[in-house]
């Protein structure tokens, strides 16, 4: 059994009705059961790579308390990874590098040990007072085991008024500084974290998890995908990109980035993006619902953080004028959370571990956006399919920028 061939439970995983079932009624002390008009929903599809996020209905029967009626389920699997570059690469007509069974092996152990991440952060944040850091209510979750090799998954609170946010689209600075405030708090929880704590997490994602992405089949499909940028505009950038890519894609190096600063290693989230966070809109606006999806968290530098948010949920003209100011907004939150200890580095460190991360952190991003919007232009809702299509030049300005951030950060 493993994590990419279609199982008989939701969604084709492992984890099956029962298995919710019995959870909840344990969970919540209560004798009721799922009813026979029970739902499951797969609400994640353009929404990420590692899960099936499910929204459950479960009808309960014969209730004896105040239950919720409705939660979601996510469920690590490595389904929704394959459909999204099999879409990918039969729309490019390249081969499908992910495909084979060396790299789905790979990444099913590294998904595990990711999950089980996740899990070990909730455990922290979850002791925090409640509302120092925006999260959905955790009724349960399983961690791999050697005794449960398939079914790993973090039963939480369903969100209603939810507003997605994609990567295509842009969110403002002002936006940005309410991820930047549940940064602060994560990095300043880490502080206090004890030596085997510490050790939960790894020194090592980008080597461990991203060196599966970028072997050089994905990265010369990349190119190719590059190559065809709005009608090859970019082709003479591509090719000086080609030349440089062995020396960009230095993820042992990324690795080290904290220490070659000077800094001490913090807690990042790993995947800083807005559609790792829950927005609710408030008039015009949105603010921050909750933060959710601590797969890839590690012990890192905080440039990975910081820069993924910037290349990720930034239009390039906020971002090539506001990152800096944003950085320093971001320092202010974390001396607040600090509370007048020492700080784990310094401003001028954080600035320059930025710079130095922006032409990698925006390579890593770029591959992102195109193959989840070409995904949602092709999704059956018509109205969905328009709403994305409008997002058209948002989508073509940040690649572009992000593009070029590879030279000039």
């Amino acid at each position: 059994m493993n994590l990419y061939t279609p199982a008989d439970g939701l969604f084709a995983t492992h984890v099956t009705w029962n298995d919710i079932e019995e959870d909840m009624q344990r969970e919540l002390g209560t004798v009721a059961l799922f009813g026979p008009n029970k739902t499951a929903k797969n609400i994640g599809d353009g929404n990420g790579f590692m899960s099936r996020i499910v929204l459950i209905d479960p009808d309960w029967q014969h209730k004896d308390k105040q239950l919720p009626d409705k939660f979601i389920v996510k469920i690590v699997t490595q389904l929704a990874v394959q459909q999204l570059y099999a879409v990918v690469s039969e729309e490019n007509k390249t081969d499908n590098p992910f495909d084979g069974p060396e790299f789905k092996a790979a990444l099913e152990f590294h998904q595990k040990r990711l999950h089980n991440a996740e899990v070990t952060v909730y455990n922290h944040l979850l002791k925090l007072p409640e509302g120092k850091i925006p999260l959905a209510k955790v009724y349960y979750m399983k961690k791999f085991s050697e005794s449960n090799p398939v079914k790993g998954y973090i039963i939480m609170e369903y969100l209603d008024d939810i507003k997605p946010i994609h990567i295509y689209q842009n969110i403002t600075p002002d936006n940005v500084k309410q991820i930047l405030r549940a940064k602060a708090v994560m990095e300043a929880t880490s502080l206090r974290f004890t030596p085997d704590e510490r050790k939960e997490f790894t020194e090592k994602p980008f080597s461990e998890l991203f060196a599966e992405f970028f072997k050089k089949e994905a990265i010369d499909n990349m190119m190719k995908m590059f190559r065809e940028f709005q009608d090859g505009k970019l082709v003479e950038q591509v090719a000086q990109m080609e030349k440089i890519t062995p020396d960009l894609v230095d993820l042992a190096w990324a690795d080290q980035l904290a220490d070659e600063m000077g800094m001490q290693r913090v807690l990042c989230h790993g995947d800083l993006w807005s559609m790792n966070i829950l927005w609710r809109q408030k008039g015009d606006d949105v603010t921050m619902a909750a933060l959710i999806d601590f797969q890839t968290a590690h012990m890192g530098c905080p440039a990975n953080d910081l820069v993924r948010i910037f290349s990720a949920c930034l239009s390039g003209k906020d971002r090539r004028n506001c990152w800096e100011e944003l950085t320093e907004e971001f320092y202010s939150y974390l001396k607040e959370e600090v509370c007048g200890t020492k700080m784990p580095y310094t401003l001028e460190q954080l600035k320059e571990s930025c710079r130095r991360f922006f032409p990698l952190g925006a390579f890593i991003i770029i591959p992102m956006i195109g193959p989840l919007f070409d995904l949602l232009c092709k999704n059956p809702d018509e109205e969905q399919r328009q709403r994305v299509r409008k997002d058209l030049q948002c989508y073509h300005e940040k690649r572009y920028c992000n593009l070029f951030s590879i030279w000039m950060p």
